[in-house]
């Protein structure tokens, strides 16, 4: 209102589809945001409007100038996309000061699906299971470890249901990274590279390590896949103590001998 009273014009609300009860917390406060402009398209498209959220990370996320995280996961960047076609300032405000939704908004509806997210969720699994029916790690196995894992179980909880205010010191690393962290079949995402329990991570070096390719490539092939903690360090120390890297690496290359041509005066 022009005294800048704030009345609402329409309500509006739905369940989680099976697959969206899967999203982490993070997920599932943009997809609301995400509903909402969807739903009041015709009144925002063209219009300079606020969008106003309890959930300060997407502030970050989806503030107009800020840098969106490289490793966000994918569901969250394409959302980012719908939004940048708007004309929105992203607003926090406490959830204690949301004075102005209504209790027939609340009321469960009857089950709906969403077609479009279901059947990206299901490509994504479908994928997931074929690259790695074959593989010495699965994702049940992952999946089932990190649910045991002292410190990922943690990073687990946090991602699906929110994440405190102050964390432990073994746990900032993956506080610094917490908007770009997901959750798919279970196991841990930062971006899309799996974030692999402490009892598999020797196996999985290991088997990046087999055909001994050095420290950088071993590097590279691991950025696109697995990722943990010091993951560098480890992958340096796997290096230096193999053998045959070390011995490849301290015998210098062999020169073809040829004799040298006089040259003519």
């Amino acid at each position: 209102m022009p005294n800048g009273d704030e009345h609402p014009i329409a309500y509006a609300s739905r369940t989680l589809s099976p697959a969206e009860k899967k999203y982490s917390q993070i997920e599932k406060e943009a997809l609301s945001v995400i509903y909402g402009v969807k739903k009041f398209h015709q009144y925002l498209w063209g219009r300079s409007f606020n969008l106003i959220t309890d959930h300060r990370p997407l502030v970050t996320l989806f503030g107009e100038h800020k840098h969106f995280p490289m490793m966000a996961a994918a569901r969250i960047q394409r959302w980012a996309i719908i939004l940048s076609a708007y004309d929105y300032h992203i607003m926090y405000r406490k959830a204690e000061d949301h004075g102005n939704a209504d209790g027939l908004s609340r009321i469960p509806l009857p089950e709906i699906t969403d077609v479009g997210t279901e059947a990206i969720s299901a490509n994504i699994n479908t994928l997931l299971t074929n690259h790695l029916q074959e593989a010495p790690l699965n994702a049940a196995q992952i999946a089932r470890m990190t649910r045991t894992d002292q410190e990922l179980s943690k990073v687990f909880r946090y991602v699906m249901e929110g994440w405190p205010i102050e964390v432990s010191d073994d746990l900032k690393v993956f506080y610094a990274k917490r908007d770009e962290l997901s959750v798919e079949q279970g196991c841990l995402l930062w971006g899309t590279r799996v974030i692999v329990p402490f009892k598999f991570r020797k196996s999985v070096l290991q088997e990046i390590h087999s055909g001994h390719p050095g420290i950088v490539k071993m590097k590279a092939l691991t950025r696109k896949y697995v990722w943990w903690p010091k993951i560098d360090t480890d992958i340096e120390r796997v290096c230096k103590e193999c053998q045959i890297c070390q011995q490849e690496q301290r015998m210098p290359s062999h020169v073809p001998l040829h004799p040298w041509e006089f040259p003519d005066l």
